[in-house]
């Protein structure tokens, strides 16, 4: 049964006169979520305003029922937290070291820390290699210790921001089983903030679209990718605008989603944009019925933001 793990009413950053986050109401259900937009969006801000690193500038958020202005330190115990920034490793302090002494910063005992990081570094993916020392770990392998750190505690919400940065693409494949994982078999609810879709669409099922400090969408990734009318898809290898704008002239319902063209679903559609494309040189790459992709979602909602703007 899908359960809500954070709420949060009008909560509202501002650094000064500069908005990190305002009026942010949403209702985050258990699993996987992706907090998805372009960098300085907002996202690491909600983060770090729910982890009580930073003091809200007005409304509210419970995290799991516990208040982050007064008892920011249950929602700490119960949230297990990948940051963006580069950890300070020690180059000569182990992996094992370093991540049982985060786990008695956790509040757990020295045997218990000690099992704990075994389990958290075998589990990532680096048993064999706990007790090398941090001055040989590549990047991947030190992005691996960040995750084992916030797992050491046995958290119950996962919140990784940008865990894939600086990866190649072989680290990057690793770390987002690993994140998929944490879900599919340990029952973990994962927050995955990034401003890559195929991250956010290959490891959660529900999104939240953040531009400028506000929330443009939210919802499940299915629902938010459905073509919710009868259209027939239209791309074009050039002259997209002037494809767009004939297609007005002939009395087509038209609407831009992205690189594409959506045009309402008549009987004999598909022989009318060929005709048109064709008197006026166009053509055509794509024409048919499709699903809509998570960047597509972004694309479109981003053109409209622009369009409100100016």
């Amino acid at each position: 049964m899908e359960t809500e793990i954070i709420v949060t009413d009008s909560l509202t950053k501002f650094y000064g006169k500069i908005r990190g986050i305002e009026d942010i109401s949403v209702k985050i259900p258990s699993g996987g979520v992706g907090f998805l937009g372009p960098n300085a969006a907002g996202k690491t801000t909600l983060i770090r305003t729910l982890l009580g690193i930073i003091r809200p500038t007005r409304g509210s958020a419970q995290v799991l029922g516990y208040d982050i202005r007064h008892e920011i330190n249950e929602v700490r115990d119960r949230i297990g937290y990948v940051p963006e920034f580069n950890t300070s490793f020690i180059p000569d302090t182990t992996a094992m070291s370093f991540v049982a002494f985060c786990g008695r910063m956790n509040g757990l005992s020295y045997p218990e820390s000690k099992q704990r990081a075994s389990d958290s570094l075998f589990y990532v993916g680096l048993g064999e290699e706990r007790y090398r020392k941090f001055d040989t770990f590549s990047l991947g392998m030190k992005q691996k210790v960040k995750l084992a750190v916030a797992l050491v505690h046995d958290p119950e919400i996962i919140i990784c921001d940008e865990p894939t940065n600086g990866l190649d693409p072989s680290g990057r494949v690793q770390m987002l089983e690993l994140i998929r994982n944490l879900q599919i078999d340990e029952g973990k609810n994962v927050i995955l903030s990034s401003h890559l879709l195929r991250d956010v669409e290959k490891t959660t099922d529900y999104a939240l679209v953040i531009s400028e400090g506000e929330i443009l969408a939210k919802g499940n990734i299915r629902e938010l990718t459905a073509n919710k009318r009868s259209t027939v898809s239209v791309k074009v290898k050039s002259k997209y605008n002037d494809l767009l704008e004939a297609l007005e002239v002939n009395g087509l319902n038209v609407w831009t989603d992205g690189a594409f063209i959506e045009v309402e679903k008549t009987p004999a559609v598909e022989k009318e944009i060929f005709i048109i494309a064709n008197r006026i040189g166009v053509d055509i790459r794509y024409l048919g019925s499709r699903s809509r992709s998570l960047e597509d979602v972004f694309v479109s909602l981003f053109k409209e933001q622009e369009v409100q703007i100016h």
